[in-house]
């Protein structure tokens, strides 16, 4: 019977033809023209899987994966960037978000479902990087999901690695070559060579005795080997630590309500952590990105003697009402710079306060209030829910002010901002602070 992944097989070769042809520079069809193909394609593959017996939440997981990794390729074609076709997660799926959405789909996948978890490690090996896109290479987590998944599949895919060590072919000889006979030695030879040998052989042993006999290092501990486990979840903040009667307790984020059983059922079947506690909360993307950016730069501002604060006036017991303003007050570190405000939306949007300000030099300590002059469009609207607000100073400009937007989607910024910090590092000794707030109807 065939696999999932071989119904899928179709669309995986067009979308691989299509990024050759992108990357040699070679004349394409028009966006609407691809977009047409892949979700013939598509139709095809979900009518293949069904006849061959899986179930439509399988066959629709699968189509979602193909669907982010194809909508990716379409998005790296430099001309392709103003053709205004919607990307086909939005036509097929009614999300904008699959650059996120595609590893949550992919962390809840259990055991059996090996079929689907094939599909969605297809794609990381094939180059899709969603939230990931700032990495290169799998020095970080997208090598971590492709080791970890890779090894869930039901055929574990062969390390390139190994080749080198495996040889293909039978060798011609089982056994060694005969010994050559040897050439009689005279007993003063041979009493010479003994003694030398003993004259080694006295150091090495003491070396050896004391090597053994030395320190060693010693096994991870329940909380590292748990902690090791936690790192496989995607945009999560989470900490093992150990309590007074010895059982772990996790605390910490995670970015999607499934992956709270998840992170439970996982770290009790860790040997020896049944019985450990958990305070685990909720914190959406993109405020779980924004967080593990700023965490650095938070833990630099932490460090002086007079940190950078921001705090918000209009709020009332952290909550802002329908209607209200979004009114921020910032006062400096004790250290001149430049200072940039932004305000993430609970739908994955961000809008920055008075960002011309990011070209004006503040001085050590003083305090500016923002938001007084946005227009009523900008007050507290639907959907409710978290909202985070963050103030980043630098000793330099950020590169990625010039020509931002006022109100953008997250994901187009929190690119440029990766970019803008890394510039900034050395120059600039970016320090952050952020605030969660919650927003309701009156």
């Amino acid at each position: 019977m065939a696999r999932l992944f071989d119904c899928f097989s179709a669309l995986f070769s067009f979308g691989l033809e299509l990024e050759a042809a992108i990357a040699a520079g070679r004349a394409v069809p028009a966006p609407d023209a691809v977009q047409n193909r892949a979700r013939q394609l598509l139709e095809q593959a979900r009518t293949a899987a069904r006849d061959a017996g899986s179930t439509d939440a399988h066959i629709e997981s699968a189509a979602f994966a193909m669907v982010a990794w194809l909508d990716e390729l379409i998005a790296r074609h430099p001309g392709w960037s103003g053709s205004g076709a919607a990307p086909l997660q939005a036509q097929l799926f009614n999300s904008n978000n699959a650059h996120s959405e595609f590893f949550h789909h992919l962390s809840a996948l259990q055991p059996d479902e090996g079929e689907v978890r094939e599909i969605y490690w297809h794609a990381l090996a094939h180059g899709f990087k969603g939230q990931y896109y700032f990495e290169n290479g799998d020095g970080g987590e997208l090598g971590k999901l492709k080791d970890l998944h890779g090894r869930q599949l039901p055929v574990v895919p062969l390390a390139l690695q190994t080749l080198a060590e495996e040889r293909i072919t039978p060798q011609p000889y089982g056994t060694p070559d005969p010994p050559a006979p040897r050439v009689p030695e005279r007993r003063e030879r041979a009493l010479m060579r003994a003694a030398g040998a003993l004259a080694l052989l006295i150091p090495l042993a003491y070396l050896l005795w004391t090597m053994l006999g030395g320190p060693r290092e010693p096994s991870p501990t329940l909380a590292q080997r748990v902690e090791q486990q936690l790192q496989a979840f995607a945009c999560a903040d989470l900490a093992a630590s150990p309590e007074r009667n010895g059982t772990l307790r996790i605390s910490g984020f995670v970015p999607v309500p499934e992956d709270i059983a998840r992170v439970e059922r996982e770290v009790r079947a860790v040997p020896g952590a049944e019985a450990a506690s958990f305070d685990l909360r909720l914190r959406i993307w993109p405020h779980c990105e924004v967080v593990a950016i700023l965490k650095p730069y938070q833990a630099r501002n932490q460090a002086l003697r007079q940190p950078l604060k921001v705090r918000v006036p209009s709020a009332h017991e952290h909550r802002l009402r329908e209607g209200d303003p979004v009114l921020v007050r910032v006062t400096h570190a004790d250290q001149e710079g430049h200072l940039r405000v932004d305000y993430y939306t609970a739908d994955g949007a961000v809008m920055h306060l008075d960002a011309s300000r990011g070209l004006s030099r503040l001085r050590p300590g003083e305090a500016v209030e923002l938001g007084h002059d946005i227009p009523s469009s900008w007050l507290v609207s639907p959907p409710f829910g978290t909202v985070l607000i963050t103030a980043l100073s630098s000793t330099v400009p950020l590169q990625d002010t010039a020509g931002a937007p006022p109100f953008e989607l997250a994901s187009a910024y929190l690119q440029r901002l990766r970019e803008g910090l890394a510039l900034n590092e050395a120059a600039g000794r970016p320090i952050a602070d952020f605030m969660f707030l919650e927003t309701v109807a009156r």
